[in-house]
């Protein structure tokens, strides 16, 4: 996609999930307490992708497995940010979504890259979250993201 890190080394956990499709069960197990300390710093860009739909949700983490668990847990009990994510939750069932890790990067990129993959995933699919590229050079928008 052309979106090279300036990070030089990647871990074998890293490579190892890279691009990997995760289902909610998996993102359930890596969320507990023995992975914390070896996922903590995974900065990145993922995807929670509806096979049903093919909508996508683009985001970026400090801490992607953690936001992962963190996602699953607002869609499993309907309170997801995006409302349409929680509709196609309970209409299609946990076996419809999988978790993806599009890249990984420093700090100085987390922004730029997720904003590329959200404008790439928007001219391929419907995003679940176009609203956050509709507004992300509005004031608003700007705001959101230096409250990271």
């Amino acid at each position: 996609m052309g979106f090279e890190t300036t990070r030089k080394n990647f871990t074998e956990w890293e490579m190892k999930h890279l691009n990997q499709s995760l289902s909610f069960d998996d993102v359930w197990e890596l969320g507990k307490e023995k992975y914390r300390y070896s996922t903590e710093d995974l900065k990145g860009i993922y995807v929670i992708q509806n096979n049903k739909t093919n909508r996508f949700y683009v985001g970026s983490s400090h801490h992607i497995f953690g936001r992962f668990k963190s996602h699953a847990s607002l869609i499993k009990s309907g309170n997801h940010s995006y409302q349409e994510i929680n509709e196609d939750f309970k209409r299609y069932g946990k076996e419809s979504f999988v978790f993806k890790i599009l890249t990984y990067c420093n700090n100085s990129q987390l922004h730029r890259f997720e904003k590329s993959w959200l404008q790439t995933y928007s001219e391929k699919a419907q995003l679940y979250n176009k609203a956050e590229l509709d507004s992300w050079d509005k004031a608003k928008g700007r705001w959101a993201r230096n409250r990271w």
